[in-house]
């Protein structure tokens, strides 16, 4: 658990808040981000760690809208509001789109997979736990720590690196799959401009700041969990996208 000795004002929490989080990423690759990003994951490996993925994707727009429904502030839920009606596929004038997690399914579809059957696939149950207990700690009971595991900057380029590993490495995947990182790789920044506004002006004691440090923390942790569950199903064990099982 990150301590802090003492309450920090806003801009030096800012600065902790993503130093904190860009030293735990100085960590040891997990061996399944070595194996994506030197280009060697098989076809079948790809379609088994985008259908796990896909579970964590679509709780994003239920921690916006559990975001606008615990927060008290007028303020927050007015610059939160575009974020969560964009997830759901429109801006707040109209603007055509599709929900964040069909992008995601055309990325699953690119892969050449049924999108019909990822959407009602179980995941896999380590996945299922992991996500499920990120949820419940880190959004289910507070709005602030909503805020701070949401997407930002460095969720930006990440989108970046990995469409560019996509287009390195996995040139038989199409371009028009990967809108998902596309969208992620532009929007996420100005997220991360919102985000930061709100930590600085809400995380106004030590025990709320430690609380968004270690909730982003805890996302990070989530997220290696679920690395070793694709990593030992996909990888280690061989087994196939479409008959692993919440039971596997």
């Amino acid at each position: 658990m990150f301590k802090l000795e003492e309450k920090l004002d806003p801009d030096a929490f800012i600065e902790t808040f993503f130093e904190a989080n860009k030293k735990d990423h100085q960590r040891a690759p997990h061996p399944w981000e070595t194996l994506f990003r030197s280009g060697k994951c098989s076809r079948e490996q790809l379609q088994g760690w985008a259908k796990e993925r896909y579970y964590f994707t679509k709780q994003v727009p239920i921690k916006e809208y559990s975001i606008l429904y615990n927060c008290p502030h007028t303020d927050v839920r007015r610059m939160w509001l575009p974020k969560a009606i964009e997830e759901e596929g429109e801006d707040l004038i109209g603007k055509p789109g599709k929900p964040h997690p069909e992008y995601w399914l055309d990325v699953c579809e690119g892969l050449g997979m049924n999108r019909e059957f990822v959407k009602n696939s179980e995941p896999l149950f380590g996945v299922k736990f992991a996500v499920d207990s990120f949820a419940n700690a880190a959004f289910g009971t507070s709005w602030l720590l909503g805020v701070a595991v949401s997407e930002g900057d460095d969720t930006a380029r990440a989108m970046t690196r990995d469409l560019d590993v996509f287009r390195t490495h996995y040139k038989w995947v199409p371009e028009e799959a990967l809108e998902f990182y596309r969208l992620h790789a532009g929007v996420d920044v100005e997220h991360g401009a919102i985000r930061k506004e709100i930590l600085r002006k809400y995380a106004t004691t030590k025990e709320l700041q430690e609380a968004c440090i270690n909730a982003q923390l805890m996302k990070n942790n989530m997220r290696r969990v679920m690395a070793d569950c694709i990593y030992m199903t996909y990888v280690v064990q061989g087994a196939s996208w479409n008959a692993a099982s919440a039971a596997a």
